[in-house]
């Protein structure tokens, strides 16, 4: 048996949906204003990729005893 390893290099656009609380809408409003990044919370839907490039290389093979 022959193993290769495969990295892919994407570009990609994501729409992010995350509910922010607070005890008033101007508390809510502010945490979502100031977040820099979705948190690991927030539902990420992917809508468009793009190939860069990949690359395939052979990392193993498993002898079967044959010479």
């Amino acid at each position: 048996m022959v193993k290769v390893l495969k990295r892919s290099s994407l570009e990609l656009a994501v729409d992010f949906e995350e509910i922010f609380d607070g005890a008033s809408v101007e508390e809510a409003t502010q945490k979502a204003h100031s977040q820099k990044m979705p948190s690991e919370f927030a539902k990420a839907s992917i809508t468009d990729n793009k190939l860069i490039s990949a690359k395939i290389k052979l990392i193993g093979e498993e002898n079967n005893g044959s010479k």
